[in-house]
């Protein structure tokens, strides 16, 4: 773990974490992780006016120090020295002994410096800047089996706390907008019927189901639970839902475009939400609503960015697109039409009768299931015991013989990577100069590099001893 800083020394902390919503919602484990370790510490947290709504009413919290720094770096405005020493002396001012840079960004890491903060502990990966913190972590980002809460709890290693067990994310919505919520359902006719929840829109990071779809599916799930679907979202979803609401007449009901406390509360309501992947989602997982969630690009990665600790179903298919994954900047429609009607109404209709319960070893193993995209390339028993293991399990795992490999130029093994996203490369060969140059050449076209991984004769008499080699592979890699 490295060294730990003194427990008695830590009176007054301080957690950056200025970035999405549902950045900030994914570390609330950490909070609650600090506040049990540190009972007596006043914990203040570093946010926007745009996400502190989240941490209101956290038991965890004592103070939330608002900051306008993030979007004036983010946004292309200039910062100046000076702005960058005011709010140092607004930090000194707090007195804290410890600065905890979740977030991440060189201006924290450069204020908390200058604040004299006695404790900064931030990511060793950031190496520009690495220098700034005097407590270093390997945050290992570029890893594939750790989730975006684990991240937030590396850490919290120098103040001696560990990644597991991880607690649950955690949103407490005011008991008026509860109220508020509650009546607006009713004034819909919706008391005591199921409730379920449709967000059509993304935030624009990723791409979004066809609007089409959406419209089959809440006249199908109307039709069968005899309910209406309510739409949601912020103001741009409900843009999208005042689209397709003349298309589902009494199938539908559109309570978009509430404020953010209301739709928190709304959210709290439904006994199902479905969407595509996007910061609501993880709102919905915090208040511990079932969901269905869609990741309909190859970009989208379920096993850092999945729903935590609640019931879900997540579906991410195989893409055929030929392309490097590059939202929102792509406009080809491959990807998302290979999510049907039919299979989300299935995972809607089996969370509805009460599936989805995962312990979280479950929970882990079925991220990565539909994250992990493996290559087996050579021949042997190890091999074929591998890649039984995999599919037997449902896991997404190609082959290529020693002989197929010997007549694909390096060129077309970029290809077969990029178009289904291959990420781990597992082979069995002896040494391939071949499949080792390609898997390089896959930094300069994927967003998320293929790793290959050397078969090292070790035992993997079942999925997870065989999953846990590749997570291990994906944690000590460095890109």
């Amino acid at each position: 773990m490295g060294k730990v800083i003194d427990p008695a020394a830590v009176k007054r902390i301080l957690a950056v974490r200025t970035d999405a919503i549902g950045d900030l919602l994914l570390a609330t484990p950490a909070l609650t992780a600090l506040r049990e370790k540190f009972p007596k510490a006043r914990i203040a947290v570093l946010v926007r006016p745009y996400n502190r709504f989240v941490l209101k009413n956290n038991p965890a919290v004592d103070e939330l120090i608002v900051d306008d720094l993030y979007d004036r770096f983010h946004f292309g405005h200039k910062v100046s020295l000076r702005q960058y020493f005011d709010w140092a002396a607004r930090l000194r001012a707090g007195h804290f002994d410890v600065m905890i840079n979740l977030a991440g960004d060189f201006a924290y890491a450069l204020t908390g410096w200058l604040a004299g903060i006695p404790y900064r502990i931030g990511d060793r990966g950031r190496v520009a800047y690495s220098w700034l913190y005097n407590y270093k972590v390997n945050q290992r980002l570029n890893s594939w089996a750790l989730h975006e809460v684990e991240h937030n709890l590396e850490l919290l290693a120098p103040l001696g706390i560990g990644l597991r067990p991880a607690g649950k994310c955690r949103l407490y919505p005011d008991p008026a907008e509860l109220d508020a919520a509650a009546e607006l359902l009713r004034e819909r006719g919706l008391a005591g019927k199921k409730i379920i929840g449709i967000n059509v829109g993304t935030s624009g990071t990723n791409k979004a189901w066809a609007l089409g779809n959406f419209v089959q599916l809440i006249k199908k799930l109307s039709e069968k639970y005899r309910t209406k679907a309510v739409l949601v979202g912020g103001p741009k979803e409900n843009e999208l839902n005042k689209q397709i609401l003349p298309q589902l007449g009494e199938a539908a009901v559109n309570l978009g475009g509430l404020p953010v406390e209301l739709f928190i509360a709304l959210l709290k309501q439904l006994d199902l939400y479905i969407a595509n992947d996007t910061g609501p989602t993880h709102l919905a997982a915090a208040l511990e609503v079932p969901e269905v969630i869609l990741y309909t690009s190859k970009y989208q990665q379920p096993a850092r960015w999945a729903p935590w600790g609640n019931r879900h179903k997540l579906i991410k298919n195989v893409s055929g697109c030929p392309y490097p994954c590059r939202p929102p900047s792509c406009r080809r429609d491959l990807c998302t039409a290979e999510i049907t009607v039919a299979e989300v109404l299935q995972a809607a209709e089996e969370i509805l009768a009460g599936g989805g319960k995962m312990t979280p070893e479950e929970e882990r193993l079925d991220r990565e299931r539909i994250s992990f995209n493996i290559l087996a390339a050579g021949g042997g028993e190890r091999k074929e015991a591998a890649v039984k293991l995999l599919r037997e399990n449902n896991w997404r795992v190609w082959e290529l013989t020693a002989a197929e490999l010997r007549q694909r130029s390096v060129n077309e093994l970029l290809e077969l990577f990029i178009r289904y996203e291959i990420n781990i490369v597992h082979s069995f060969l002896p040494g391939n100069f071949k499949l080792r140059l390609a898997t390089l050449l896959t930094s300069l076209k994927m967003v998320f590099p293929t790793m290959l991984v050397r078969d090292e004769g070790g035992n993997f008499s079942d999925l997870k001893s065989l999953v846990g080699y590749y997570e291990d592979k994906f944690n000590t890699r460095v890109l």
